[in-house]
């Protein structure tokens, strides 16, 4: 069932929002003009920016202020079931965002959370970022070009080639190191801010969100390992970081680390499976595979500007 909901400004509402459109879209002059070479339909979204939300008053108004205002580009809001009044600083700039809101009925976890983004998405490349801040919208130009050009299929922000203006915890850059080693050992891939969220890739690599088990905030690992199985390319670039501000970061170390070691313990298995039929094939034998599914069953409540839709899906 879904209820549809119009709002009606005045003409000089309308007015005084096309000025801030305009003033906007300048900052991003830039990204609007290489968006616009690949444009082959009239309101075609070339780019889609997925936010997921759990309990980010402070901040998330600010953040979504801070994006681009365009038809090329579309702003996907995941709230992950806030309690705090996160919806609210939404609501507060619906006005004047083309922001396409998903809300969970319960709280699922960062990567669900994504992954819910990331389903509605419509962009040929797809850009993930944190709410919290932390992420400057200017980078957003320099993790998509690549992408769009072919020179990645996933481009990691790293804060590590950039700059960050913030003392690191010691466990995170240990915690960083050791799945960088990982990564090399088992895959030849070196990334150093390997649980960066803010990442673009193409829309090309999805179907790969349809084998990921870990929904929290191990996604990001098995994300990078579930693409170098299936060696997609994926490349670091520089982004410029700032300290958050506001609340404290949602991740529970041992849980994570936990979540961590079982991942990397069933991609090694993985990518050992995937040696040895390589070596069959080789020789000339070709093993049946089996087909893998998984779903995501997820309650949400889709909420559009100018247009309120409730959507359950079981």
């Amino acid at each position: 069932m879904a209820s549809l909901k119009a709002h009606q400004y005045s003409e000089s509402f309308i007015e005084e929002q096309n000025k801030t459109d305009i003033k906007e879209n300048q900052e991003f002059q830039e990204l609007i003009k290489y968006l616009e070479k690949f444009q082959n339909y009239k309101d075609q979204v070339l780019l889609s920016i997925v936010i997921p939300v759990y309990n980010e008053e402070k901040t998330i108004k600010k953040v979504l202020e801070s994006l681009p205002n365009h038809n090329l580009v579309e702003i996907i809001v995941v709230d992950d079931h806030s309690t705090d009044n996160s919806l609210d600083e939404i609501e507060k700039i619906w006005n004047r965002k083309k922001i396409i809101l998903l809300k969970h009925k319960r709280n699922t976890g960062y990567g669900n959370a994504l992954l819910t983004g990331i389903k509605y998405s419509k962009g040929r490349v797809i850009i993930t970022m944190d709410a919290d801040g932390q992420h400057n919208p200017s980078d957003i130009l320099s993790l998509a070009k690549p992408v769009f050009e072919g020179e990645a299929d996933i481009s990691v922000g790293s804060r590590y080639l950039g700059s960050y203006n913030y003392k690191l915890p010691l466990s995170t850059r240990l915690g960083e190191v050791f799945i960088e080693k990982l990564l090399q050992i088992l895959f030849r891939k070196k990334i150093m801010n390997n649980q960066s969220g803010y990442r673009a890739f193409d829309r090309k690599i999805i179907s790969i969100f349809k084998e990921i088990d870990f929904q929290d905030f191990a996604f990001t690992t098995e994300f990078l390992l579930q693409a170098a199985l299936k060696n997609y390319e994926i490349k670091e670039y520089p982004i410029a970081l700032t300290n958050r501000k506001y609340g404290t970061s949602k991740i529970i170390l041992r849980k994570l680390l936990l979540s961590l070691i079982t991942c990397f313990s069933i991609y090694s298995i993985k990518k050992l499976k995937s040696f040895h039929t390589r070596k069959l094939e080789l020789k000339g034998h070709y093993p049946i595979r089996k087909p893998f599914f998984l779903d995501h069953p997820i309650e949400e409540e889709i909420i559009i500007p100018f247009l309120i839709i409730t959507l359950i899906i079981t």
